[in-house]
């Protein structure tokens, strides 16, 4: 998998379970699974931080968290006896932590990544697919975001979603409105939560990409699951109740 940003010492990563849910006959998975080129990688920190938690559970293994910013990066089933750091250490971004284990509910030798924010976890990969995730300011991003597609809208410009905003919300997708102005507001915010626009960045047209991005946002972080997952921003419903933080 290619990564901004990396986990495994070497580079190497191969995603064996995604952030939601793993198939359909498996449980929630609030992170995503990565095995390296052997068997026991070494794991580095993401970003620099400090250590806020090091402990086990007969779930997760031994694991331990990184807090930067607020935020934690969490990494689980280590390997017996390989944590290098301790609690309250200062780590620096890239620098080895622990070694890949099958300690806690695990098959295998692998590393299960999680990010923890306000209390809950989200996906983990715009962290991954950002320069300097823990530094996005993403309260001004969305606010700008919600300016601007108010702007494109016809909505009022005041900078907090609504029903107004809501009702004022149009189909987006490969065949309709592709070229609408909003299209350009919904690709700024999606970079700034870290998600790969493609070659052809922020073009402001609903092209092949723009569609991949949107079944990932509707499958990870929206919760829709099986045909619902379209790669389409249908008015008014799941997918623009979400990016306007109305649901």
């Amino acid at each position: 998998m290619n990564l901004q940003n990396n986990l495994l010492k070497g580079g190497i990563h191969y995603l064996t379970s995604d952030y939601y849910t793993r198939n359909s006959n498996r449980s929630m998975h609030k992170g995503m699974d990565f095995v390296g080129q052997t068997k026991q990688d070494d794991i580095i920190a993401l970003e620099d931080g400090t250590v806020n938690y090091i402990g086990y559970d007969s779930r997760s293994g031994n694991w331990l968290s990184i807090k930067t910013n607020g935020i934690e990066h969490r990494y689980f089933h280590l390997e017996n006896n390989s944590i290098k750091v301790k609690k309250n250490d200062l780590v620096k971004k890239g620098e080895v932590i622990a070694k890949m284990g099958k300690t806690g509910n695990a098959t295998g030798y692998n590393l299960h990544f999680a990010i923890y924010k306000d209390g809950h976890y989200v996906d983990p990969l715009p962290y991954l697919m950002n320069n300097d995730p823990f530094n996005l300011n993403n309260k001004d991003a969305f606010t700008t975001f919600i300016k601007d597609l108010q702007k494109a809208l016809g909505a009022k410009v005041d900078g907090i979603p609504g029903p107004e905003t809501l009702n004022k919300t149009i189909t987006v997708s490969q065949t309709i409105n592709r070229k609408h102005p909003a299209v350009k507001a919904i690709q700024e915010y999606l970079q700034a939560l870290g998600y790969d626009l493609g070659p052809y960045g922020i073009d402001s047209t609903f092209g092949p990409q723009m569609s991949k991005i949107i079944k990932e946002y509707q499958k990870n972080v929206v919760g829709l699951k099986g045909n619902y997952i379209d790669g389409v921003i249908t008015a008014k419903k799941y997918t623009w109740q979400k990016l306007l933080n109305l649901a």
